[in-house]
């Protein structure tokens, strides 16, 4: 899976898992970023009254960017539309050294 925030020239912000195409992505499973108020945003799927079960595929002409997503909102998304992992975050682990002896 190949999860990455797409902006739209119309404005709209979308998470997806993304295929790149000659001149289009392939956007699987997408949903669109709403802000909910209280500096934080919701998912929602996009377009929920057509058939996209094999994506959409959206020209170039119209896509400014296409990032990753910070960690939380890949999280997000697997959890509520992708595959369900949801990967926890990144801590330093500190213990006893470990000596290696022949």
């Amino acid at each position: 899976m190949n999860i990455q925030l797409v902006r739209l020239s119309s404005g709209e912000e979308l998470i997806a898992d993304v295929t790149v195409e000659d001149n289009s992505l392939l956007l699987k499973k997408p949903v669109i970023l709403l802000p909910t108020g209280q500096q934080s945003v919701g998912i929602v799927p996009w377009l929920p009254y057509a058939d996209m079960e094999d994506g959409v595929s959206i020209s170039n002409n119209f896509i400014l960017f296409s990032v990753p997503p910070h960690g939380d909102l890949i999280n997000e998304y697997n959890s509520a539309f992708g595959n369900g992992l949801v990967v926890p975050p990144k801590q330093s682990v500190s213990g006893p050294a470990l000596t290696l002896t022949e």
